[in-house]
């Protein structure tokens, strides 16, 4: 009976962060959890081969059945099939334009290392497996909330998250110190979006590739709750606005080779849903026809071999519930020289008034809210040129675009540049972040709820 309370304090300690619900008897609030995980989430899996020239991938695509929330269901199944399609579809192109031959087999498989009535993790593995049978072995973990769908990340359970960021750096690298391993310390960078997995009572932290053969060491690292518990706070997701699948199209011609990722927005509005899916859907076939063409007027006589031109397009959903959506798509193309050139274009949806939005319509007109943000962005620069001396004198930002690029994300508006906007290409797409507690006063009334 010791050994129970025990084992039941440990594991209240995890569920404490997410669950808000309270039981009266803590007892039952376990079994109460557990079982009713195993009676109405239960997980199936569809096995695929795929063999290609030099390279055979191996998948195990996880499939949940949620009797409970069936747009949850879909939701959930949607994002983990379209996140191991994307990275499967990548290393094929690799493959073919011979970009990457080091591989000859690739294993993706799943394990769920927690789940109860409200919270499900599951862990996907990938297993990269070179021509000389050395292996890389990554994997992410993707931690839903079972009452909207949505994926928690770390920041949506910690308080004064820089902070406590910071501190799980210093606590990885202390580790590392005094058990003298060999890792490579600019690895170890925390963020929203770092991979977690719920242990006992503590999470578990992994950076990528997190073990190979050329080494012994793991980058994978136990955080203790007490490191975090006491600027822990509830979990609030709102429900879900859309399910989002996608559209994955391949082309290979003769000039260029492409992955073409588009988001599908499915909503109850279907007249809505068809304005939103023809606006983005034509942008990206524009890019790629205008990409193709391009190619097939300029470049060609600069090709050799079996080299091809690339254009692939991604998405990443950055916000999904509170009346908005958030997409931003991601456009990479390569036509030769040193390096590719990549696009960021951000689609803002509001679900209610049924339009998309742009960076003006979201402020009152007299709030002088451009010198406002402005001053922001040049504050955020500051704090990066006092975080690594590498970034003085490398941001050239003067004022916002005519038609500034945005998303919403959690309760941040983040406003992002283009390569060469504010600096060199090695500073890639610079973007900052700004919380709604900075620029409440100046939004738009209707708006503020889009930042929870």
């Amino acid at each position: 009976m010791k050994n129970f309370k025990y084992v039941l304090f440990i594991f209240l300690l995890i569920i404490s962060i997410f669950d808000e619900i309270l039981f009266y008897d803590i007892k039952d609030r376990l079994l109460s959890n557990i079982n009713k995980a195993s009676i109405y989430l239960k997980v199936d899996e569809q096995s695929l081969k795929i063999e290609d020239k030099d390279l055979t991938i191996n998948i195990k695509i996880p499939s949940i059945y949620y009797k409970d929330n069936k747009d949850v269901e879909r939701h959930i199944n949607s994002y983990l099939r379209n996140e191991i399609n994307s990275f499967t579809n990548i290393k094929r192109q690799s493959n073919r334009l011979n970009l990457d031959k080091t591989y000859k087999t690739i294993n993706i498989d799943y394990h769920i290392p927690f789940k109860n009535k409200d919270i499900l993790n599951i862990v996907v593995y990938k297993e990269l497996i070179e021509k000389d049978n050395k292996i890389n072995l990554y994997k992410n973990s993707y931690v839903f909330d079972l009452r909207s769908g949505q994926r928690i990340y770390l920041n949506h359970f910690i308080n004064n998250e820089e902070k406590i960021f910071r501190n799980i750096e210093n606590h990885i690298k202390s580790y590392i110190k005094e058990n003298n391993l060999d890792v490579d310390l600019s690895m170890i960078k925390i963020s929203k979006d770092t991979s977690y997995e719920i242990s006992d009572n503590s999470i578990n932290i992994n950076f990528n590739p997190y073990k190979t053969t050329y080494k012994k060491e793991f980058y994978e690292f136990n955080i203790p709750y007490d490191l975090f518990k006491s600027n822990t706070k509830s979990i609030k997701s709102n429900k879900i606005e859309a399910n989002i699948d996608t559209q994955t199209i391949t082309k290979d011609t003769k000039y260029l080779s492409s992955v073409i990722n588009i988001p599908i927005i499915i909503i109850d509005d279907k007249d809505f849903q068809k304005t939103i899916n023809d606006k983005i859907t034509t942008d990206i076939m524009s890019f790629y026809n205008t990409t193709e063409e391009e190619i097939k007027n300029f470049y060609v006589d600069i090709l050799y071999g079996d080299t091809k031109f690339l254009a692939n397009v991604d998405y990443k959903v950055k916000k999904n519930s509170d009346g908005v959506i958030s997409i931003l798509i991601n456009y990479y193309k390569y036509s030769g020289g040193a390096h590719g050139l990549y696009e960021d274009i951000s689609y803002n949806i509001d679900t209610k008034k049924k339009e998309f939005l742009y960076f003006d319509d979201l402020f009152e007109k007299n709030s002088n809210y451009k010198e406002i943000i402005e001053e922001q962005i040049r504050q955020n620069i500051i704090n990066l040129e006092k975080e690594n001396s590498e970034n003085i004198g490398i941001y050239n930002f003067k004022e916002l675009n005519e038609n500034q690029k945005f998303y919403i994300e959690d309760d941040n508006l983040v406003l992002y540049f283009d390569l060469y906007d504010i600096g060199p290409y090695s500073l890639g797409i610079p973007s900052f972040k700004i919380n709604i507690s900075k620029i409440k006063d100046i939004l738009k009334d209707e708006y503020i709820g889009f930042f929870k």
